[in-house]
């Protein structure tokens, strides 16, 4: 006897509107990628024969004068396919021919892919500022025992308004002034209860702490975090969603553990997989108690040993201030963000290449569908941040010296105009076969990994 299983509505508008926003996120990534290409070839005076956006069979069509724009079926990738652009098409007609442009305008060419994903990124950026994003501010949560604040006086609930004569809104300003300050006596000013204002006199002490590649490093702190817990996320069919918690609960404590932040709620639950909690939390200004059991899971640490933790399925944040700014300070602010973004990334591929961050971090087209899912529940704004994230990654990954990559093309054409002659066609067809291996030996692995990920 058979039985045919027919999934909720529900299920199926979700994972098409999942589809929809990742199909529309790895367009736009794509299309600004392949302009920046198209762009500066016809300043160059190359003509582009096609512009397409995805591989494989042609869905539409049109052909508006040199140029033939597609969507092809395979939406993974895009092309900008210019006359005289593959080996063996050198003796066509020169004019308007890609290997008959300067050396320097086909270098050119070859970098605007990455460099439009970049100025992409930074509009993107600079629209957020412009209309305003929340970003955590400094009121003091956990005030660690014996630290350089806890010495001066500084509570719980202290909102930290200046350092060192600079003013701090965010705390991300005021970390990254402690951070850069170990040894150097500072004047912090705060707000106490909203109705005081108060000095204290701290310096730094250098520390080791490990970032987030895992290695330790020597920085400034004064031994305080974030008032952190406010509920802001809840992941499906996760612990906390069927514990009954929602969006805009505030997380006062768990069993008699008063929660301040991430550091309490990871020894308070997380340290405690598969064991009944209570949840004490205050909705629309009315105190609750909640029963939560986290679910048990592993990873690994650092030294590959398997350690067991909870799994909650919920988000937090602290106390939340609009930061937005005019046009040219979300410029400035823009640019700062972008970036931050190209050297994180670029740290982060070094660190791949080397060893020092593990391969299994690789993913590919599945974890992007997954995260762009996770980031669609959430808005909007999560959705366009992590289009502008990935970017600047996909411009920094075509940049890589590899043969069939924007990066490989540069490298040929500076040794031709260092040497005077183009790379020979020979060498050239070499390359492009060990570049085609290497990139589909990343596409099986990226693959693989999102697999795996599934399966564990």
């Amino acid at each position: 006897m058979s039985e045919l299983s027919i999934l909720p509505m529900e299920a199926i508008l979700t994972f098409g509107w999942k589809f929809i926003v990742f199909l529309g996120g790895l367009a736009a990534l794509i299309f600004v990628h392949e302009l920046g290409h198209f762009l500066v070839a016809r300043k160059v005076g190359v003509v582009v024969e096609k512009f397409s956006l995805g591989f494989g069979p042609k869905i539409i069509g049109k052909k508006s004068g040199d140029t033939e724009y597609l969507i092809c079926a395979i939406p993974l990738g895009g092309y900008v396919k210019m006359k005289g652009e593959e080996p063996g098409e050198e003796n066509v007609d020169p004019e308007g021919s890609f290997s008959a442009a300067p050396v320097w305008g086909r270098i050119a060419i070859a970098f605007a892919g990455p460099l439009f994903n970049f100025i992409f990124a930074l509009f993107i950026y600079m629209g957020i500022y412009m209309s305003g994003v929340d970003t955590l501010g400094t009121q003091v949560g956990m005030v660690r025992d014996q630290s350089p604040a806890q010495m001066a006086g500084i509570q719980t609930g202290d909102r930290i308004v200046s350092v060192g004569g600079q003013k701090v809104r965010f705390w991300d300003e005021l970390l990254k002034i402690v951070h850069n300050s170990p040894g150097k006596e500072m004047e912090f000013v705060i707000e106490r209860d909203e109705t005081q204002v108060i000095h204290f006199s701290i310096t730094p002490v250098v520390e080791q702490v490990t970032n987030m590649f895992g290695e330790k490093e020597s920085v400034g702190l004064i031994g305080v975090t974030p008032l952190v817990r406010n509920i802001t996320y809840i992941k499906d069919d996760s612990p906390a969603e069927k514990a009954g918690l929602m969006v805009g609960d505030k997380l006062i404590a768990i069993d008699e553990t008063k929660v301040l932040g991430w550091s309490e709620l990871r020894t308070a639950a997380i340290d405690k997989p598969g064991k009944k909690l209570t949840f004490k939390i205050e909705r629309d200004g009315s105190p609750m108690e909640l029963s939560l059991t986290p679910e048990s899971a592993i990873r690994e640490d650092e030294k590959g040993n398997k350690i067991e933790y909870g799994v909650l399925g919920l988000g937090m944040s602290g106390e939340m201030i609009l930061e937005q700014y005019g046009v040219f300070g979300s410029v400035r602010r823009g640019i700062q963000e972008t970036v931050k973004l190209i050297n994180l990334i670029a740290l982060s591929i070094k660190k791949l290449i080397i060893g020092t961050v593990p391969a299994d971090q690789i993913g590919g087209p599945i974890l992007i569908f997954q995260i762009y899912g996770e980031q669609a529940k959430q808005g909007f704004l999560e959705i366009i941040t992590l289009t502008a994230i990935l970017s600047i990654n996909l411009g920094l990954l075509n940049l890589l010296p590899i043969p069939m990559l924007d990066g490989g093309h540069i490298f040929f054409f500076l040794i031709e105009a260092i040497k005077g002659s183009p790379v020979s066609e020979r060498n050239r067809e070499r390359a492009q076969q060990v570049g085609l291996f290497m990139l589909l030996s990343l596409m099986v692995f990226a693959f693989y990994n999102d697999i795996m990920r599934i399966i564990s």
